[in-house]
């Protein structure tokens, strides 16, 4: 899962390494602002294709369909002004698989 997807740089090289591992994934791409979702649904549609879900939603109030094996995110944002604080991260937990720590 990728919380806070902005506009698809961080999907992109979860796919590109998913790629090189030579797995195959579903990433979920979660972002709550809905001009970063109308790019991530045109990237779904002219390069991701199927294996990438767009969920436009706060990571922090979505039920997600099934855990998640590695989340990503990143903690600064595109401005370096910390827009997802560790806060949003801790109210993600129950994205990942049970057992699981986020740290």
């Amino acid at each position: 899962m990728v919380l806070g997807a902005g506009r698809g740089p961080l999907v992109s090289a979860t796919l590109r390494a998913a790629r090189q591992a030579g797995t195959r994934v579903r990433v979920y791409a979660v972002e709550k602002n809905p001009n970063a979702v109308v790019t991530l649904e045109n990237w779904q549609y002219e390069e991701w294709g199927s294996q990438v879900w767009v969920v436009p939603r706060d990571m922090r109030d979505w039920d997600p369909p099934e855990g998640a094996d590695v989340v990503v995110s990143e903690l600064l944002g595109s401005f370096g002004d910390n827009e997802l604080s560790p806060e949003c991260l801790d109210g993600a937990r129950n994205c990942l698989k049970g057992g699981q720590k986020m740290g």
